[in-house]
């Protein structure tokens, strides 16, 4: 450290001073950090929320001019506040050197380390503050600092309230309002912390205040934080957090800020696809319409916004389930990232999204370069509000990601699909120095790793589902082990539930019925009741896996020795109102197959049957799905042509067992050649039997096999 040394005495105080004892023993561990996101993905779109930028204040230059005509003594030209906060400085600039290498491994001593020159450096500029020696605007500066910091390493919000109600106050003294309007946008991030709801009613009364004093940059501000809010609740899409962004729109298109109201109406698609409900597909269709009214404007077109919007439009028309549209956005998709390779206006590490917005004539005292991390001064016309975004890199993933579900969606060859992931896997797992942006505390580098975690998590749970279908059960089972290995492992939401339902089909899929059906009893797959009463209208459905695992149970329960029609009829029924008119697709085929399949007493009629099977192979069609038409045609097969002699049998059999081949279920390939040999020796072709009923036998063997010591 070369920063000049500090007196003893002075040291000693700042390092220990009661309050740095207080920081230091509340510097919490990772798993009880309670901090508001710093870098998130698109569909979590925010205000940047890292620490204003690190300025170093040397110490005034001494003379020592001969010709000086009286001495100085140590006392007379030592500036110790100035030597505080350059200590503070390194120890900051020391500890966050290292926060991605502690997110990642989370190692305690490192992390013991870290916080105490955390410690340090608050008891510095707490040491600084209190000798009285700053200028006012200096004081205020290091005081938003110092709150800052301890909001965002520490849990110690009251001491940030505090720190920001004193800085505030020095602001009001000496007209500092963009000082002012930095301290009012961090106490309202540490008062969401703390008390949601006042921090609802705080954001607008500073909005208001903004609008009073035509401070429309702050305006803006603002009411992004809000939405930033509304992200963390339970419910984006309320009618206040749609109002708010409305209200953006409302300011935006006026004043000619033309991407802010593209950001807002991107941000209102998220919100809706976040929503699960009945009309969110075509509300989020009507947003990205709204965002595109000014495609034509050259302005608009920022590399960040472009793939939003594109990401947003492809993502849309995955959950329509419409194959043919998702690959025309898929090329469009395509298309813009190829232009981004070499592009050099998105840095492939840069977390930020600088939106212009017209200055106006007071925004000199409103936007310095002490507000450049919330609103940055421009040198034109422009000034530029922050909000954090996806890396470059990041970005390049979510688009594979998607890009194989496209194609996967289309019928590709499961390999093609494979390379995609696979890339995506590849550039999450490059080194910190490549793909990762710099974090500016400990909790944001977390939350960084979390959001890494969680894609490759979801694209292992992609490959292990897809590898499952085609009964690649040693595949399933490295993923599962990968999952596992993860740090940190996602164990929560609804991705925390997908692995529990790959997990459950692992077992079934090897034999394992007691182990799946535990799994899949779960309480977090429970369907609650059906309530058609009009008080319970708007509630949320249960999740399509919690439905998956129902009809998982129903098929485990048709197996001689876990039989039991009467749980099987009571969760038909409990499922009944939510699958049969289900807005996926898929969910409405897998019901109404289960339904065709099953044995119950009394038997069902053979049209109800009939009915069951037509409706499934009608929307497995529709859909493309090459899996649930290869079961809806083998379904038909052994439903309606068993024992059957005659041209439509043989056809229906040498189509179910087309179809399965091209699926590539060796378990379904397996049951299409015993189909088809026993139809084949009903018509007198005995050899023929033989060789298919061979090779049923061997894609069964193979269709069991599991990994070794599993």
């Amino acid at each position: 450290m070369n920063s000049p040394q500090v007196p003893s005495t002075q040291l000693q105080s700042a390092v220990q001073s009661p309050r740095l004892q207080e920081i230091k023993h509340e510097a919490p561990s990772i798993q009880t950090q309670r901090h508001v996101s710093d870098s998130i993905d698109p569909t979590k779109l925010m205000m940047k929320t890292h620490a204003p930028a690190r300025k170093s204040m040397p110490a005034p230059n001494v003379t020592k001019s001969p010709s000086m005509s009286h001495a100085q003594t140590p006392s007379s030209h030592f500036d110790t506040p100035a030597v505080l906060i350059c200590v503070a400085d390194d120890c900051f600039q020391a500890a966050h050197s290292a926060v991605q290498n502690i997110a990642t491994t989370l190692d305690q001593t490192n992390m013991n380390e870290y916080y105490k020159l955390i410690a340090t450096g608050l008891g510095c500029l707490d040491a600084a503050l209190s000798l009285n020696k700053l200028p006012p605007r200096t004081e205020a500066n290091i005081r938003l600092r110092y709150a800052t910091i301890l909001s965002e390493e520490t849990d110690n919000l009251m001491e940030a309230e505090t720190a920001l109600t004193k800085g505030i106050a020095v602001c009001e003294k000496n007209r500092f309002v963009d000082l002012k309007y930095c301290m009012q946008f961090q106490l309202l991030k540490v008062l969401f912390r703390r008390n949601r709801k006042a921090a609802f009613i705080a954001v607008d009364h500073n909005i208001q205040d903004a609008m009073t004093y035509k401070a429309v940059d702050w305006v803006y501000a603002f009411r992004f934080l809000r939405a930033s809010f509304h992200l963390h609740t339970g419910n984006p899409a309320d009618a206040q957090a749609l109002e708010n962004l409305r209200s953006i729109t409302g300011i935006a298109n006026p004043r000619g800020d033309l991407v802010i109201a593209v950001l807002t109406a991107l941000l209102e698609g998220i919100m809706h696809l976040k929503s699960r409900k009945d009309d969110s597909i075509v509300r989020v269709q009507t947003c990205i319409a709204q965002a595109s009214r000014y495609q034509l404007d050259p302005s608009v077109h920022i590399p960040q916004i472009d793939v939003l919007t594109l990401l947003l439009d492809l993502a849309c028309s995955l959950q329509q389930k419409a194959p043919l549209v998702a690959m025309q956005k898929l090329k469009a998709l395509q298309v813009r990232m190829d232009e981004l390779v070499q592009a050099h206006d998105w840095d492939k590490c840069l977390d930020q999204l600088l939106l212009p917005l017209k200055k106006q004539p007071n925004s000199s005292v409103l936007v310095t370069a002490d507000t450049k991390t919330i609103i940055q001064p421009g040198p034109g016309e422009y000034n530029f509000i922050v909000l954090s975004f996806v890396t470059k890199v990041h970005a390049f993933v979510l688009a594979y990601v998607l890009s194989g579900l496209a194609l996967l969606y289309q019928g590709s060859k499961t390999e093609k699909v494979m390379e995609y992931w696979t890339e995506a896997l590849n550039m999450l797992a490059k080194s910190p120095q490549q793909v990762r942006p710099p974090a500016y505390s400990l909790p944001m580098a977390i939350e960084q790793a979390k959001w890494r975690a969680e894609v490759a998590c979801y694209i292992y749970t992609l490959i292990a589902l897809i590898s499952a279908t085609r009964t690649q059960w040693i595949r399933v089972h490295d993923c599962l082990q990968k999952i596992e290995a993860l740090n940190p492992k996602p164990e929560d939401g609804r991705l925390g539930l997908l692995v529990l339902y790959v997990t459950g089909i692992y077992h079934q899929g090897t034999g394992d019925l007691d182990r799946a059906l535990q799994i899949f009893n779960d309480q977090r797959f429970a369907v609650p009741d059906a309530d058609t009463t009009p008080s319970n209208a708007g509630s949320i459905p249960p999740s399509e896996v919690a439905l998956l695992a129902a009809l998982n149970r129903i098929w485990i329960m048709q197996e001689p020795s876990h039989r039991d029609d009467y749980l099987v009829a009571e969760l038909i029924e409990k499922i009944k109102p939510y699958c049969s008119d289900h807005a996926d697709v898929d969910i409405r085929t897998a019901f109404n197959l289960a339904l065709a399949a099953i044995q119950t007493e009394p038997r069902q009629s053979i049209q109800t049957v009939k009915r069951h099977i037509q409706a499934g192979l009608k929307w497995a069609q529709n859909a493309n799905n090459t899996h649930l038409l290869s079961i809806s045609l083998n379904l038909m097969r052994a439903m309606l042509f068993e024992n059957v002699v005659g041209d439509q049998a043989v056809k229906s059999a040498k189509a179910g067992r087309a179809q399965a081949n091209k699926a590539g279920n060796m378990l379904w390939m397996s049951v299409g050649d015993g189909m088809l040999a026993q139809t084949e020796e009903m018509q007198g072709q005995v050899e023929q039997a033989e060789r298919l009923r061979q090779s049923g036998t061997q894609l069964a063997i193979q269709a069991f096999m599991k990994p070794q010591g599993s």
